[in-house]
């Protein structure tokens, strides 16, 4: 079967009416399965209409009177089980921790499949980077699945975050999944921080849309499983 997968960090623009109207010209022309969104922002009890018809699993990490902040995935598939994760560093300056959520998802044919969506945490040395993408893949552990996709903005802006996120891939059998115009991805210093990696499946396109939403770029990947 072939599945599609839409991963996006949309910068808080999630209420916004360009990003609606953005956000639903995507999906008339993506048909997509799995979205995976970062920097999310939500009222709290409401959902806006544009997310209503998608099951979801939200995972915040800021939490003010009105709003919450966080990655969300939002899913056609029957949802199965959620997990949320909150980083245990926090960044420098702005103090704040990152979150990602674990879903569990049922494939028309009965298999399973789970989806990692995360936003990894920016402003640490290094050694805190490494840390805290050894602590991601302990809690990866909880995706027993033979097919597995890790999705999110990774905050890889120099080479040795991107050597180490592609090092934790590896470990885990996971294949990065490279657009077609990758040039288009949001990078820093020539270093993309957006990715996508799959398992278990085949990748059969992958594409990066201009938006004028957010200064990160969707990703749109199709895959057979």
């Amino acid at each position: 079967m072939q599945l599609s997968l839409l991963c996006w960090n949309i910068q808080k623009r999630s209420l916004t009416p360009t990003f609606r109207h953005v956000f639903e010209r995507l999906l008339e022309h993506h048909s997509c399965d799995l979205i995976a969104l970062q920097e999310i922002r939500l009222p709290h009890g409401h959902m806006p209409i544009h997310f209503q018809h998608f099951s979801h699993a939200l995972s915040c990490n800021i939490m003010r009177d009105s709003h919450c902040f966080g990655v969300m995935t939002l899913s056609r598939l029957p949802l199965l089980a959620s997990h949320s994760y909150l980083s245990k560093a926090k960044e420098v300056g702005v103090a704040t921790r990152k979150s990602a959520v674990l879903t569990q998802h049922r494939l028309p044919d009965g298999r399973t499949l789970s989806l990692l969506n995360l936003h990894v945490i920016n402003f640490v040395p290094y050694a805190l980077f490494a840390k805290e993408l050894h602590r991601i893949g302990t809690f990866l552990s909880k995706a027993e699945q033979d097919h597995l996709i890790i999705a999110g903005d990774f905050n890889t802006w120099n080479p040795k975050r991107q050597t180490r996120l592609q090092a934790m891939m590896e470990e885990f059998g996971l294949e990065k999944v490279v657009p077609d115009n990758e040039k288009k991805i949001k990078s820093i210093l020539g270093e993309p921080l957006d990715h996508i990696y799959c398992r278990g499946m085949d990748v059969k396109h992958a594409l990066v849309i201009d938006t004028p939403v957010s200064d990160h770029n969707p990703i749109v990947a199709t895959f057979t499983v």
